[in-house]
């Protein structure tokens, strides 16, 4: 019992705070960063982050609209309290801007698109938290959502045509049979 009793342990002092972390509430500000500042980083160039990775980043943002994705991205060293927090801050954020929006702060990542489903978007993510490195976290994401999907409606009628003439063949083989 004296491992739950460290106070150094930081996995002990998250499950036992006082008081339970919130995630950011409908059109609340996020309180641990400076958000009009990320707004006008964004309405520059794309990238909202300390200089030394906006160079990076940007570059990520200019691929990213050479391949058809409208990305934004913010990166920032302030502690997000839980998860949820880097999305919530996305989707704020894609109230006020159209296109993609990624966010990764030194321990999580979200996103919000206007144009991506959610599903692609949750894909990009998971790739990209392994990423540490922000600018090659940012690249792995635009890389997924970008990404082609399978033309599932041609494949899906592929497969019912094959079904279909493999039943006439084998209805016309029964019928030879019985003859």
């Amino acid at each position: 019992m004296s491992d739950v009793d460290d106070p150094d342990d930081a996995v002990t002092t998250l499950a036992y705070v006082d008081e339970p972390l919130l995630s950011l509430q409908l059109g609340e500000v996020p309180y641990w960063l400076d958000y009009q500042a990320v707004v006008a980083d964004l309405a520059d160039d794309g990238v909202a982050a300390p200089e030394p990775f906006v160079d990076g980043l940007r570059t990520v943002v200019d691929d990213a609209a050479d391949r058809g994705l409208d990305l934004k991205v913010v990166y920032t060293e302030a502690p997000a309290a839980v998860y949820t927090d880097a999305r919530d801050l996305a989707a704020f954020l894609n109230e006020e801007f159209e296109g993609t929006i990624f966010v990764r702060t030194p321990a999580f990542v979200g996103s919000s698109s206007d144009t991506i489903p959610r599903h692609r978007l949750e894909a990009g993510q998971d790739d990209a938290w392994e990423e540490f490195d922000p600018v090659a976290s940012a690249s792995v994401f635009a890389h997924k959502v970008a990404a082609p999907a399978p033309p599932w409606g041609a494949l899906t009628a592929i497969t019912l045509v094959l079904a279909i003439v493999a039943v006439i063949a084998f209805a016309t083989v029964l019928r030879r049979r019985r003859r």
